[in-house]
């Protein structure tokens, strides 16, 4: 690798680590993150220690390119067999819902710590009603739960066809009496919408929340 800068994207994804979460780890602004990102010289010391303390790799390393050790390339080796395969299937409308969840092309990310999920997908927020907790561009991981979520949770809720046309909603929800839902949203500029629980044709609950520093 040739910059630091490269060198600590490689890390961030052989170990399938968002710069978002590297930066709330170690308590980095996202802004200067993402200054020093894009130029080189504008790394502070403090947080290449960090860094480099973070991943348990050297300074020397992380400066200058020298070899991984064997210890760090022995755990590159247990993370990377530990990667799964996770599907993006589209968009997640946080405001309007959406008519279709294949939106986008079919891609796919490598992520960790997924392998005791059940069926796990990504999708990619679009709208306001979930900020600051969900913003636009988020990734969010779902999957299938076995067990009936909790008041409170946010999910993705999937409906039946027309004359709702929307098919992939993240919301949060609360489950009333006599079979009804409501789905309601951290921005109290959307007003809560009730459902018939006949209506759904599937919640998923939402697991992690995956967002980039840009």
């Amino acid at each position: 690798m040739s910059s630091i800068s490269n060198r600590i994207k490689q890390l961030l994804e052989n170990r399938g680590i968002s710069a978002y979460r590297l930066c709330k780890d170690l308590d980095i602004d996202d802004s200067t993150y993402s200054r020093s990102i894009r130029t080189e010289n504008t790394w502070k010391t403090a947080h290449l220690i960090k860094i480099a303390d973070y991943f348990k790799v050297s300074l020397d390393w992380l400066l200058k390119g020298e070899a991984f050790s064997r210890e760090v390339q022995k755990e590159l080796k247990e993370i990377n067999q530990k990667l799964k395969t996770v599907p993006v299937l589209g968009i997640a409308e946080c405001g309007k819902p959406v008519a279709t969840w294949h939106e986008i092309s079919p891609k796919q990310v490598e992520l960790t710590d997924v392998s005791h999920l059940h069926s796990p997908f990504l999708l990619i927020a679009r709208g306001d009603s979930m900020r600051p907790y969900i913003n636009p561009g988020d990734k969010l991981l779902c999957a299938d739960s076995p067990e009936r979520v909790k008041n409170g949770t946010a999910v993705v809720v999937s409906f039946y066809s027309p004359p709702d046309t929307y098919e992939a909603n993240a919301k949060l929800i609360k489950f009333e009496k006599d079979g009804m839902v409501t789905l309601y949203s951290v921005n109290t500029a959307y007003a809560p919408t009730l459902h018939k629980d006949s209506d759904i044709q599937k919640i998923f609950k939402l697991v992690r929340i995956i967002r980039d520093v840009k």
